[in-house]
């Protein structure tokens, strides 16, 4: 029977020639056998480890008879490699090669722990304890022939040895089969090594290491796997080698750099995603690796970043992570743009979840340790944990549902609780589950909930020892009880009567927090109508600036009785004065400036503490108004009450010298224009200049609001002030000179909506934009490059004109960004000239325009665009120019039905060109060549197939008169310049000459 050996030939001894006859009559059953299935490997790997065996039994002398060489090891060797050798041919994906493939590992292992349990102190070196022998790989192939110095190493150890030996020389086999084969072979045999030498150590990580750089994918995810295998004995090779000297250069030099750093740098830079993956999986997560295997979450790959929470993060203990590192991948996870992700990011969080349950918490206090564990005290934070316990909800409902929602819970609620239950309102009425009407409170009971919160928010804030910690969590309860106020059902008039009073008392109060005054504002709005709720607001407003003019009061008091002098002595005057003739209005003049010197004075006496309250008091009112205006639609002059607090509060804000006060004016100004045209009209360039003078925060709010009104009104809004389109034009080109990153990200994305939907054409602006998208100067810059990455292709394949468009800037905007290329040092920081070309032409392919109904490609974009390329090259003078639009043209798309016309432009200027300015370059000449040839071949026959008049009619077209009179024009002006040199240099000659006859005549006077 194959593959068994019979206990006949088992029983005898055995020697040279029997077991080359056993050798060849049970390997290639047993490796044939195990090319079948999976499920005999056991079995086969028995019978081959018999034979095995056997073959390490026979031994015989030195021709001198003082040594005994291992014959029968030898034969075994030889035969098992010629086995090996016939899968490693074998293409990648054949399953029979990949089964004994494993078959081979599978018995290398087993060899290797039977023999460590017959012999353990068999092993291949003994680099612990420096007894094992010098020789590497290739010194062990030969072991065969030598003394037999190699007591202390079992059969199975010598084996291996030589087996390794042979597959590293595989390793820099040319065919890519052999190499993957190779490597594949030893990434599934390197854990059944043992301990190896720290030489054979050495040769093994050398080779790994210069596999892990081949051109194959398949061949590096595989050197990978295994040189993810020695991290834990890299570390103690790396101290061994810390005083040796580094003069050994190539894989030397390489085989001491750290396995660990290795897989780190396969991980962040590898272009196959399954090679990231590999390291991915088998890189061990440690403080030096961990940003690594978290930047993962951000890979290009959907299985690898789906890999990267279910298999990775999984196995980390979420404390082992730091609070910001937790929210970063939950928030990449739970709003990845793919399913697959998300799901993955859910199951990551139940796992977290498992992790709290697991130390002993109940319900309550499980929930209150995962809100731990991120920040929800920030608006970053605070995000991240509403859809991690959201996810929570979905994958553990049992969780929420052990809690008791009781009123005493409502009264003892802390910042995690109040969060938590917020979140859980929110997600039931978000998925409109039926279990919200048993949990939702009533508005009457949220409201004394509510009360009572901010009772406790005042306390705390009018302490004379205040507690910012203390302050904090209060205001974050508050915050969350606003937040379930607003989704509540106003129903109940009770309730809505209680819950406005409160908002009304908390917004005229001026300790509430100013982030908590828009909530406050949400609420209100719900269930009154929007007239209403500006005039509740516009009160509000003035108690608080009532509140703002009294803060004062105290200084001014000490003043009364001055003044009381002085309107006395203003009566005298003005009596005298009556008589004395004055006209009125000089009269009304002067007590005007009187009383502006007298409310100078009065300012001046407020102390630094009244300045700041008043201050305070001036920006809760901007904030009010702010939310208001964010919140209404209304017409400013449909309102005259906050018509007034535009006058009253807005304008001085703008006019104001503080920054802080002026910042909010300006915003809230913004915002009026948006609401109020003649306003807007009013305030544009105030508003233009203004995000000229600022920066920061500020000058983006400006530009955004800038961007806004031009979208709302248009591009011409501004004509009856004297401000046309013109001139917002011109505005839209100054502001993209913005040296900030956010505000010329912002300008791009003004623009860009502007363009998209066609208020803007001008080309100049989109070809600023394209200058932008690949300057090298805006590569620091993701923001404004990824809304123009989206924003070309939207545009260009949207609407033929917009391809048209692009088109008409692509070779000037090419032969600026050429040239900036030509001047860079750092070439890595710009794509090339031709790949922006390349780029393009892509953008302006009728092909690619999306099929919208009514809409009809320009077939021709790319036919003029071809003539504008020509036309450059016919000019361009310099080889680098000249090959970059001869590599271009090839690349265009010239469609069948383009007009005879066009076809005959076309031609007539390859034909003057090759005339008149004939391309030296071989490799541009050749492009050229190729486009003529396509021309030729696609239009020939139809041209010459043309009756003699159409033929005439073509040849007179205007589109051919326009290309001979234009190479005309440029051949006269070539012509002129160089006339216009020669006469320069007969002027220099003439000068010359007349220089030498001047000195002659000179000296032949001084002759005479």
């Amino acid at each position: 029977m194959p593959g068994r050996v019979r206990r006949a030939e088992a029983a005898q001894d055995d020697t040279l020639d029997t077991l080359a006859e056993a050798l060849d009559q049970h390997l290639p059953a047993v490796f044939t056998a195990a090319q079948h299935t999976t499920a005999s490997h056991r079995k086969h790997i028995n019978t081959l480890h018999a034979v095995f065996l056997r073959c390490a039994k026979v031994t015989t002398l030195s021709s001198d008879g003082r040594y005994t060489r291992l014959s029968g090891e030898k034969a075994f060797g030889e035969k098992f490699r010629e086995m090996v050798a016939f899968p490693l041919g074998v293409k990648k994906g054949t399953d029979q090669a990949d089964r004994v493939i494993k078959f081979i590992a599978g018995f290398v292992g087993f060899a290797i722990e039977y023999g460590e349990s017959t012999q353990p102190s068999r092993e291949i070196g003994a680099g612990a304890n420096g007894s094992g022998p010098e020789t590497d790989f290739k010194q062990r192939e030969a072991a065969g022939d030598a003394e037999d110095d190699d007591a202390d190493d079992g059969p199975a150890s010598r084996l291996v040895a030589q087996l390794l030996a042979f597959l590293l020389r595989g390793f820099q086999a040319k065919n890519k089969i052999a190499r993957y084969r190779c490597v594949q072979l030893v990434a599934l045999m390197i854990n059944s090594l043992g301990e190896i030498d720290d030489e054979s150590y050495k040769t093994l990580k050398a080779a790994l290491l210069e596999r892990v750089r081949d051109k194959e994918a398949s061949v590096r995810q595989h050197a990978v796997v295994a040189l993810s295998k020695l991290q834990d004995a890299d570390e103690e090779v790396q101290d061994s080698d810390s005083d040796e000297d580094d003069s050994d250069g190539g894989v030397a030099k390489d085989a001491k750099r750290s396995v660990t750093e290795v897989l780190v740098d396969v991980l962040n830079h590898d272009p196959a995603a399954e090679v990231r993956r590999a390291a991915l999986f088998n890189l061990i997560p440690s403080p030096e690796t961990l940003p690594s295997l978290l930047s993962r979450t951000l890979d290009i790959d959907t299985t690898n970043r789906r890999l990267a929470f279910a298999h990775v993060l999984a196995e980390i203990p979420p404390k082992s992570l730091t609070l910001k590192e937790r929210q970063t991948v939950l928030g990449r996870g739970l709003r990845d743009r793919e399913e697959a992700v998300r799901k993955a990011a859910k199951k990551l969080v139940a796992v977290w979840a498992d992790q709290l349950e697991r130390g002993g918490n109940d319900p309550e206090g499980l929930f209150e340790a995962f809100i731990g564990l991120l920040d929800v005290h920030s608006a970053e934070g605070k995000a991240v944990a509403e859809k991690a316990l959201e996810a929570l909800f979905e994958v553990r409902p049992d969780l929420i549902e052990g809690i008791e929602l009781t009123d005493d819970f409502y009264q003892t609620l802390t910042p995690s609780t109040a969060f938590l239950i917020r979140t859980y309102l929110d997600y039931l009425r978000n998925n409109e589950s039926t279990r919200l009407s048993d949990v939702e409170p009533v508005v009457t009971a949220v409201a004394f909930y509510l009360q009572s919160a901010w009772t406790q928010l005042v306390v705390a804030l009018e302490a004379e020892e205040r507690d910012e910690e203390q302050e904090l969590q209060q205001q974050f309860i508050v915050g969350e009880l606003v937040g379930i106020a607003v989704n509540l059902d106003y129903g109940d008039e009770i309730g809505r009567r209680k819950m406005f009073e409160l908002m009304r008392e908390m917004l005229q109060n001026s300790l509430l927090p100013p982030v908590l005054i828009p909530m406050c504002l949400d609420v209100l709005l719900k269930g009154t109508s929007e007239r209403d709720f500006m005039r509740i607001v516009v009160e509000i407003v003035q108690s608080l600036r009532r509140e703002s003019h009294l803060v004062t009061s105290d200084s001014e008091l000490g003043e009364q009785d001055e003044d009381d002098e002085s309107d006395d002595d203003e009566e005298e005057e003005a009596e005298s004065e009556g008589e004395s003739g004055e006209d009125d209005a000089e009269v009304r003049a002067r007590r005007r400036a009187k009383g502006k010197g007298k409310a100078r004075r009065k300012s001046a006496v407020q102390t630094p503490q009244q300045a700041a309250r008043r201050k305070d008091l001036d920006l809760r009112c901007l904030f009010v108004v702010k939310a208001l205006l964010e919140r209404v639609m209304s017409a400013l002059q449909e309102n005259s009450m906050l018509h007034g607090l535009v006058a009253e509060l807005i304008v001085p804000a703008v006019k104001t010298k503080d920054f802080d006060v002026r910042a909010q004016g300006l915003i809230c100004l913004g915002l009026c224009c948006l609401l109020d045209k003649s306003m807007a009209l009013d305030s544009f360039q105030l508003l233009a200049r203004q995000s000229e003078s600022t920066e920061g925060e500020l000058q983006v709010k400006v530009l955004q609001t800038l961007f806004d009104l031009i979208v709302l009104h248009g591009v011409n809004f501004g004509e009856e002030r004297g401000f046309g389109s013109n001139l917002i034009i011109g505005f839209l080109g100054s502001a993209l000179d913005q040296e900030d990153p956010m505000a010329a990200a912002t300008v791009v994305v003004g623009i860009a909506k502007l363009l998209l939907s066609g208020m803007v054409t001008d080309e100049e602006i989109l070809g600023r934009l394209v200058l932008l998208y690949f300057a090298s100067e805006t590569a620091d810059n993701p923001e404004l490059r990824q809304c123009l990455s989206y924003f070309f292709p939207v545009y260009c394949y949207s609407n033929p004109q917009n391809q048209r468009r692009i088109a008409s800037v692509m070779v000037k905007t090419l032969d600026v960004l050429r040239s900036v290329y030509d001047d860079l040092k750092d070439k890595s920081t710009m794509v090339t000239p031709l790949q922006i070309g390349s780029q393009l032409i892509d953008w302006t392919d009728p092909q690619k325009v999306i099929d919208s109904e009514g809409i009809e490609p320009d077939e021709a974009v790319q036919v003029d665009l071809a003539i504008r390329m020509l036309k450059a090259l016919y000019r361009a003078e310099e080889k680098e120019p000249r090959k970059l639009w001869c590599q271009l043209l090839p690349k265009l798309y010239v469609p069948e039905e383009t007009d005879d016309a066009k076809v005959r432009a076309l031609l007539v200027l390859i034909e003057a060109l090759k005339e008149n300015r004939p391309i030296g370059d071989t490799v541009s000449r050749n492009a050229l060549n190729r486009f003529a040839t396509a021309l030729h071949k696609t239009f020939d026959e139809r041209l010459e197939n043309l009756e003699e008049e159409a033929r005439v009619a073509v040849d007179q077209s205007d589109e051919v008169k326009a290309i001979r009179d234009w190479v005309r024009k440029v051949e006269r002006e070539e012509d002129d310049e160089s006339e216009d040199d020669e006469d320069e240099d007969d002027d220099e000659e003439e000068e010359d000459d007349s220089e030498e006859d001047e000195e002659e005549d000179a000296d032949d006077s001084a002759a005479e």
